[in-house]
């Protein structure tokens, strides 16, 4: 029994890692959706500018249409723009002379002033309207309708039990009213689901939109998603919740509407989680999108949230403001220990002239006695050469090290006055961005990658192709066209420089131990030799 326990546990522990790790992938695809929502936007905006165009040329039934395709381009995206080309539409003499389109506009008209929150107006205009004279399609638009009305305003009347609750009798009739007439199957199971919710049953929500997520269109799956974020919310599922509400919320940014409920309240949920910045940045986009749609019940819903999120917000600005000058200070110690560096340095290279103006007296000792010994002069003369040599590859690197040293120090110079600048102008998010950017650091360690290899070969030009000739044929290493060594040529290239700790390689390349001992396990079985006769020859290159 303990083992089948032991095996349970194990098992809803992996599932949990896999949902919490689904959700983190779903939130970074949302980040990105929050971030570019504008280019989301631009095929819609782009369809209204190439409707409008159309205008100054169209009439009759193709201008009626044209109002009709800008109505729908505008709804749940800018209100006050729908409603004018309703007006336009109610205007032409296609619809004044048709009862059906006249009801439809009607409706439209009334779907538009319950998202800008003119309640009283939208239920106006549904009580004038009789659905006797109405075909099955358009009595359920009708429906529809009514039930979105009565829906948000049941919300808006929360703080009054008793009007909220006639306005929650009412939308469950209509619900009920959209079932028995709704032809399509993936929008009346929406209702159906949201019907059951509203009576408890979560748990059969659930199974219903889960089998209508395959087939919802894309409009409808924003709505699926919204359904199945509700039912777990009821399931007190928290994590499916999220997951959901962040599903719906990346359909409603994709399709480029700007009146949505799903990532207000992922924010909501978030900040409870203590994702403050996560979720003030999806709260702000929120409420740049109702203001912009005018969409006043989601304006008032976000107005109670935002106030808690920003607060906590600003106090992780503060927490963040401490943390960046601590790293300031930081940057500014090191700046002081490289220039410390430096002016070591530049005493060894004193101490170096020193030497080399003993040796350039030793050398002219040795040519006087050079002329004196005969045949050891030649000799003399090449350890005269390759000691300069020497001196002379000593000063060159030691100036190659100052020359990096220098623009190390400038380097960071100019990022702590970048980040200042940032901290100053209070610029948080693009600060955090630069603190988290890798990209300086990456192009250090290629630009060390460069010198070090540029170095080795210098002293050793023709390493690369003595270092193949240890291995078969067929195993030869060859660096691509824009580098002049690899990492399996690096590793052994300091091996034969003289480091052959593991630790010590792993640490000059910035690679893992296990990195740097499969590499060397590798070339090793590559080689012509065994392991002792290999690192010989290696040595001897």
């Amino acid at each position: 029994m303990n083992r089948i326990r032991i095996i349970i546990l194990l098992l809803l522990q992996t599932a949990l890692s896999a949902e919490a790790q689904e959700l983190s992938s779903l939130l970074i695809e949302l980040d990105q959706c929050v971030e570019q929502k504008e280019q989301h936007r631009l095929p819609r905006r782009q369809c209204i500018d190439s409707l409008k165009l159309e205008l100054s040329t169209a009439h009759g039934a193709r201008l009626n249409h044209l109002y009709e395709a800008l109505y729908q381009n505008y709804s749940h995206f800018r209100t006050d723009s729908a409603l004018f080309f309703l007006d336009r539409m109610n205007e032409t003499p296609e619809t004044t002379g048709d009862n059906t389109l006249q009801t439809r506009v009607e409706l439209n008209r009334a779907e538009q002033l319950a998202i800008m929150g003119a309640y009283s107006d939208a239920e106006n205009i549904v009580k004038k309207l009789s659905t006797r004279q109405m075909d099955r399609e358009v009595r359920t638009r009708y429906y529809h309708v009514c039930r979105t009305i009565y829906g948000w305003m049941g919300d808006y009347m929360s703080n009054t039990p008793a009007l909220a609750e006639e306005f929650r009798h009412k939308t469950h009739l209509y619900r009920d009213s959209i079932i028995k007439t709704e032809r399509d199957e993936v929008s009346r199971d929406v209702v159906r689901a949201d019907y059951l919710l509203a009576e408890d049953h979560a748990d059969d929500a659930q199974h219903l939109m889960e089998k209508q997520i395959g087939r919802a269109e894309k409009e409808q799956k924003s709505y699926v998603y919204f359904v199945l974020s509700e039912a777990y919310r009821q399931q007190n599922k928290p994590e499916q919740q999220m997951r959901y509400l962040a599903l719906a919320a990346i359909e409603d940014l994709k399709r480029g509407v700007t009146e949505y409920a799903a990532l207000p309240m992922l924010a909501n949920l978030l900040m409870e989680k203590n994702d403050v910045e996560r979720a003030y940045n999806y709260l702000f986009c929120s409420m740049e999108d109702a203001n912009y749609c005018n969409a006043k019940l989601r304006s008032v819903e976000i107005s109670e949230v935002f106030p808690i999120i920003e607060k906590s917000y600003k106090q992780m600005e503060q927490q963040s403001r401490q943390t960046e000058r601590a790293l300031l200070w930081g940057v500014s110690l090191l700046a002081v220990l490289l220039i410390a560096a430096i002016f070591y340095l530049r005493k060894q290279m004193h101490k170096l002239s020193l030497v080399r103006k003993k040796l350039a007296e030793a050398n002219g000792q040795l040519a006087v006695a050079n002329k004196q010994l005969g045949m050891r002069n030649e000799n003399l003369q090449e350890t005269n050469s390759l000691l300069q040599q020497m001196a002379q590859v000593k000063e060159e690197y030691i100036a190659l090290f100052l020359d990096r040293c220098r623009k190390y120090i400038n380097d960071l110079e100019a990022f702590r006055k970048s980040l200042l600048k940032l901290a100053k102008n209070n610029q948080q998010a693009e600060l955090m961005k630069t603190l988290k950017d890798d990209t300086l650091i990456e192009n250090e360690q290629l630009r060390f990658y460069q010198d070090f290899d540029e170095a080795f070969l210098d002293i050793h030009p023709h390493f690369v192709e003595r270092f193949n000739e240890l291995l078969r044929p067929e195993e030869r290493i060859s660096p691509k066209k824009n580098e002049r060594l690899n990492t399996e040529l690096r590793i052994f290239a300091l091996i034969r420089l003289g480091v052959t700790d593991t630790a010590q390689i792993a640490q000059f390349l910035n690679y893992s131990l296990p990195t740097i001992y499969n590499y060397r396990s590798r070339i090793r079985l590559k080689s012509l030799y065994n392991k002792d006769e290999f690192e010989k020859k290696l040595m001897e290159l």
